[in-house]
């Protein structure tokens, strides 16, 4: 009777230590021997410390009634369980936040399970796509003044030629 008691108290000890092993990084804890089904990542150990830091940092004790803490980044995508990844969310909008994240994958893609979906994806055919056109520019040119007889014959920075007229103004020469 009493080995058998010894047996499972050691059983006991060990499948504890074995599943409730964690590890830490930054202020996230994750369990060593658990991952999320959807995600294949390390299962995070949320923390009550955590989240009471959140709840002060917002001037509450308590989670405000009809409101949740809401993980932005989700724990099972890779998010962390410290305080700068929490938010306040209406229970409401933390449903829809939840459903509109377990229909995506891990790449952010939307995933269809109907074939009815009314959601249409666009699709892009290569071969007739053009990108639009975008305006040219040249940089200006500038020559040095040809002189002809009494006038002095310049050319402007988009091409036109011109000379100084006895007014102090430009008079255009058509070439």
């Amino acid at each position: 009777m009493r080995s058998l008691l010894s047996f499972f108290l050691a059983f006991f000890i060990f499948t504890t230590v074995a599943f409730a092993q964690t590890y830490t990084v930054g202020e996230t804890e994750y369990y060593s021997n658990q991952t999320y089904s959807t995600s294949g990542l390390p299962k995070v150990k949320r923390s009550a410390a955590n989240k009471k830091a959140f709840l002060e940092s917002r001037g509450y004790t308590k989670t405000p009634a009809g409101y949740q803490v809401d993980h932005i980044i989700p724990l099972s995508k890779g998010g962390t369980d410290s305080p700068y990844n929490m938010q306040l969310l209406s229970v409401d909008q933390h449903k829809a936040k939840t459903a509109r994240e377990r229909s995506t994958t891990t790449t952010g893609i939307p995933t269809f399970s109907t074939p009815t979906s009314t959601y249409k994806v666009p699709s892009y055919n290569s071969a007739s796509y053009k990108l639009p056109k975008m305006p040219s520019y040249s940089a200006p040119s500038y020559s040095v003044p040809s002189y002809n007889s009494s006038k002095v014959i310049q050319t402007g920075s988009r091409g036109g030629k011109y000379y100084i007229n006895s007014n102090g103004n430009k008079t255009y020469v058509k070439d």
